[in-house]
């Protein structure tokens, strides 16, 4: 059974208890949810691995886990969002904030000092389902994106090589998940807008002529990581579409935290729980062609979840 065939028909039982139901969308932003309705819990035999870079595993937004707690790794990111809606039979997280592809293959340096295992360890023969959100920090990427943001000189020629060169390594992770985990379905997510791709605002504190390089490099990067994912025979799930309106200078609706550090909320120009609700959203979407019974925080069964080695 190919790998698409079998997470298809792990979730069956998924499309089948949504049929006849309101499906609540993403929230715009932090204000009410949609109207939430009861359904008849449903529970997969998923198992689900999530790897990424900070994107993925949310810093300071709300609790951070603590295995390992290097990682500032939330438990409101979009891979928990995600195992929560689907119901899964276990879900190991180990994306990390500022892992690269490399942090797949070896052991990762966190903030604190501390090591971290090679992210790819967590993914097995047995395991169902893959996200994977990560490329950004390759080349230090966004690291020179933000420096651009402040009005650094920005080497846009030398970034714009940078970010097409990505798909390789995208393309590469993703043959090593599929070796890995021969039946798995592989999604690599893309990064939502964080900048504006018309005007500017206070938050960001520079003019539309500096930001219109950088939107456009961001752009090759996400063009970048389609390109590597639909190689290897990967999904690919559209975040800078979805995202438009949302960035950091929407004020209300924005779906990313501004140049402050606010614990509890956000690290700088990183998504804020409503940001990660929409990413969940996108995704769980992709997979199942159904819409998610949004809910506010994500409370994926304590039971199905893996706790990392230390």
């Amino acid at each position: 059974m190919t790998g698409a065939r079998r997470t298809a028909v792990l979730l069956a039982a998924l499309a089948l208890a949504a049929t006849g139901c309101e499906a609540g969308g993403a929230a715009d932003a932090d204000g009410p949810l949609p109207d939430l309705t009861v359904d008849t819990e449903v529970t997969s035999t998923i198992d689900y691995v999530a790897l990424g870079d900070s994107f993925s595993a949310g810093p300071f937004i709300g609790t951070m886990r603590t295995d390992p707690q290097g990682c500032a790794r939330s438990l409101d990111n979009y891979p928990a969002f995600l195992a929560d809606w689907l119901d899964v039979a276990s879900y190991t997280d180990v994306s990390c904030s500022a892992a690269v592809t490399a942090d797949l293959y070896a052991p990762m340096t966190m903030f604190d000092g501390n090591t971290a295992r090679p992210q790819l360890d967590a993914v097995t023969a047995e395991t169902d389902l893959v996200t994977i959100g990560m490329g950004g920090n390759d080349f230090a990427i966004y690291d020179s994106l933000i420096k651009c943001q402040d009005g650094a000189p920005c080497p846009v020629a030398d970034l714009t090589a940078d970010a097409r060169k990505v798909a390789g390594r995208i393309e590469q992770a993703v043959r090593r998940i599929q070796k890995a985990a021969p039946d798995a379905s592989v999604y690599v997510v893309g990064y939502p807008d964080i900048l504006p791709t018309e005007g500017t605002c206070d938050a960001v504190g520079v003019t539309a002529d500096v930001l219109g390089p950088v939107a456009e490099i961001a752009g090759q990067l996400n063009a970048s990581l389609e390109r590597g994912a639909t190689a290897a025979g990967a999904s690919y799930v559209d975040m800078e579409a979805v995202s438009e309106g949302h960035d950091v200078c929407a004020k209300g609706k924005a779906w990313v935290n501004g140049p402050r550090f606010r614990a509890g909320i956000a690290a700088p120009f990183h998504p804020k729980i409503n940001g990660m609700r929409a990413v969940a959203a996108e995704v769980y979407t992709t997979i199942t062609g159904e819409e998610p019974e949004v809910t506010e925080y994500a409370e994926p069964d304590p039971d199905t979840i893996v706790l990392n080695e230390g």
